[in-house]
């Protein structure tokens, strides 16, 4: 099935825009809460209607947690006797508090092999069958590691594991990311010893037991950079109230070195776009853990600078699509050493229907409708129009004109 959208005439980004929290954090939150021996474990200001929170609730209830809500807040008491149940990618994150609390834990076979490793790195033993695998919490012991990326789910498995380990785990190459803050915070609450989280160097003192904590869930800054990118894209002026500078610091770079103006106030960030956004060189390497919205929006805003810029760290493949609606737009794109390099300016030419079957050139078109430099309407899979979606409907609530709809 096919969906139509239609953007019409751009628009300016301006106001106020409120994040939610962060989900990821939600969802390390609630693994935690299985390593509680005594006590509730609470969590507030929780995104409740988001997907991966809803899997979460729905999971910790099946193995036989109880788990409460009230306003923005989940109360889970995980104390009871649980009963074992496949775990797969998708709550990847209570791998090691499951192997922890049940003494293994079953996943399923495509399940991340970095997060096995992770699990094994501490002392887990794996054993591999046709259709499961299962990893055992035996003699886990605190060790030195240095993550060859800082990868904040692989960070999150180690130090959900790690909490109860013998000795002293040191986390090398860290992420800074709120979700690894917020996870610390909790357990430090919950009667453990994390030392240096949001630091480049964690150190994990292993610890008998946790007992219930409460945290407060941060706000969302992978949204928070999302629509600082798309106020810079159209010109906007926006406050993005819950953004945190500290955790964004190379994004609120670059938006300045293009000419936009940054203010960094008590409650959030508020930027205000440039007609005339000057080149730079953007590096995806400079945020954690892109998405390939992330990709497509950094692109889109390195699409839309003069003259001759750059955008290094991405996944040509994945954005190959992109790069044909540039083409399209007039803007030739290059690739030098692994970097896309841009030369010409996009046309303002561009009217009528058009129909990317991929996410990258759907998001393309429609930030280039955005922009007002195309007047389309975009037909895309029902599947892309449900990642796009949620996004289209707060843009709407900014005054712009959008229309979703089944074509005829």
């Amino acid at each position: 099935m096919m969906v139509r959208i239609r953007v019409e005439n751009g628009g300016r980004l301006s106001g106020t825009v409120t994040l939610a929290g962060d989900p990821e954090a939600v969802v390390a939150g609630q693994a935690a809460a299985l390593l509680s021996s005594r006590g509730k474990v609470i969590l507030d200001q929780v995104p409740l209607a988001n997907e991966r929170v809803t899997l979460g609730t729905r999971f910790l209830k099946q193995i036989g947690a109880q788990v409460e809500t009230a306003g923005t807040s989940l109360k889970i008491d995980a104390t009871h006797s649980l009963t074992d149940q496949p775990l797969d990618n998708s709550l990847a994150e209570f791998a090691g508090p499951l192997m922890l609390r049940q003494g293994k834990v079953i996943l399923t076979p495509d399940f991340n092999p970095r997060l096995i490793d992770a699990l094994k790195i501490l002392g887990a033993t794996v054993e591999g069958q046709t259709d499961q695998i299962i990893v055992k919490a035996t003699n886990l012991r605190g060790t030195t590691i240095t993550l060859q990326e800082p990868d904040p789910q692989v960070m999150i498995t180690l130090m959900l594991t790690a909490i109860v380990a013998s000795d002293i785990t040191v986390i090398k190459n860290a992420p800074h990311s709120p979700a690894v803050v917020a996870l610390a915070d909790l357990l430090n609450r919950m009667g453990a010893r994390v030392h240096g989280a949001g630091e480049r160097i964690v150190r994990i003192q292993g610890v008998t037991l946790l007992h219930g904590g409460d945290v407060l869930i941060p706000r969302n800054q992978q949204t928070a950079a999302r629509w600082l990118t798309l106020a810079a894209l159209t010109v906007g002026d926006l406050l993005v109230d819950g953004a945190s500078p500290t955790f964004m610091t190379s994004l609120l770079n670059h938006l300045e070195q293009a000419g936009n103006t940054i203010v960094k106030q008590a409650t959030g960030v508020r930027i205000i776009g440039t007609h005339y956004p000057l080149p730079t060189a953007l590096s995806m390497d400079d945020f954690l853990a892109p998405s390939l919205i992330d990709q497509s929006l950094m692109l889109g805003l390195v699409t839309f600078m003069n003259g001759r810029r750059s955008l290094a760290g991405t996944n040509l493949d994945d954005l190959s699509p992109a790069l044909t609606v540039l083409e399209r737009l007039g803007v030739t794109p290059q690739v030098e050493a692994g970097c896309l390099k841009l030369s010409g300016q996009p046309t303002d030419s561009i009217k009528g229907p058009v129909t990317p079957l991929a996410l990258p050139a759907a998001l393309m078109w429609l930030l280039a409708s955005l922009r007002g430099a195309a007047s389309i309407e975009v037909e895309v899979t029902d599947q892309v129009a449900r990642v796009i979606a949620p996004y289209l409907a707060a843009v709407a609530k900014q005054g712009i004109q959008v229309e979703i709809s089944a074509p005829l």
